[in-house]
């Protein structure tokens, strides 16, 4: 049976679109076969908040499938240890993966700067890979879709994976578009390294219906203007992706995302049941 995930914040925004619990929505989400869930670090970063939620995730019968973090080693020269955020929230939460998002490059068009910058947001990210290695726990990166990024590109991705064996691949299918690169070859490129999938489709503006809310646009680095939307049901060429993921055997967590859609209620049924049609095909 295929592992879903959707992410934390597009549930509690499906609550309140539909005016119930967060615990009735996670409940109803679970009841459509979507049994992991996705988490920002920065959400519960009080140990409060943090405890409580791994209580309501046992309550609704749901677990976490990754936790990502932003750090900012592009100033920020302090090297992670073993008792950072995200690893310790991992560990309180049962959780086997940590993705991590490592900072920004400050000005694009000083390539000095940003060789910099680079050489240190690699550093932390190797060294919180192997911090997190330690302790049982798989550290991923996804192709993040900002233009001062140091991980938009497969050329960047590929930078940190060089350097730190120890740091894996969340293979993000919707970003790679933003800085005009082709998740097929990404995948390609990432195969042996991929711990973890987001499933993230796009319209772009032809292909809009004209009866459904566009969502939030977002303006790539090549003038390419794109809409979120359920997955299967936009440019990304998802079958494809599923089908190559398949075929390489992966048996991983896929996580369903879509920040900025007009309704996350209706993208998230929207994506599972496309997703289990799939499967029943």
């Amino acid at each position: 049976m295929k592992k879903y995930s959707t992410f934390y914040h597009h549930i509690r925004e499906a609550a309140r679109e539909r005016g119930v619990s967060m615990d009735d929505m996670l409940r109803e989400v679970r009841s459509w076969g979507i049994q992991y869930v996705e988490l920002d670090r920065d959400d519960f970063a009080d140990e409060d908040q943090l405890r409580a939620l791994a209580e309501q995730l046992a309550r609704c019968d749901m677990q976490p499938s990754s936790i990502y973090g932003h750090y900012h080693w592009d100033h920020d020269a302090t090297m992670p240890t073993g008792d950072d955020l995200l690893i310790h929230q991992a560990k309180v939460l049962g959780c086997e993966r940590i993705m991590v998002i490592p900072g920004f490059h400050s000005d694009m068009a000083d390539q000095e700067q940003c060789a910099r910058e680079q050489a240190q947001m690699i550093a932390g990210t190797k060294r919180l890979s192997e911090v997190a290695a330690a302790q049982g726990l798989t550290t991923t990166i996804e192709c993040f879709d900002h233009a001062k990024s140091p991980i938009a590109t497969i050329a960047g991705m590929a930078a940190f994976l060089e350097a730190a064996p120890e740091l894996y691949v969340t293979l993000e299918t919707g970003n790679f578009l933003f800085s005009g690169d082709d998740i097929l070859e990404a995948h390609q490129r990432f195969a042996d390294r991929v711990r973890h999938v987001h499933l993230k489709d796009r319209f772009l503006p032809s292909q809009v219906p004209e009866a459904t809310p566009a969502g939030d646009a977002t303006t790539a680095t090549t003038g390419l203007v794109m809409y979120p939307c359920a997955v299967g049901h936009g440019h990304i060429p998802m079958t494809t992706v599923l089908d190559r993921l398949d075929r390489d055997g992966y048996e991983g967590i896929m996580t369903i995302e879509h920040f900025g859609v007009a309704s996350y209620y209706d993208a998230i049924h929207a994506s599972i049941t496309w997703l289990k049609e799939r499967e029943q095909a």
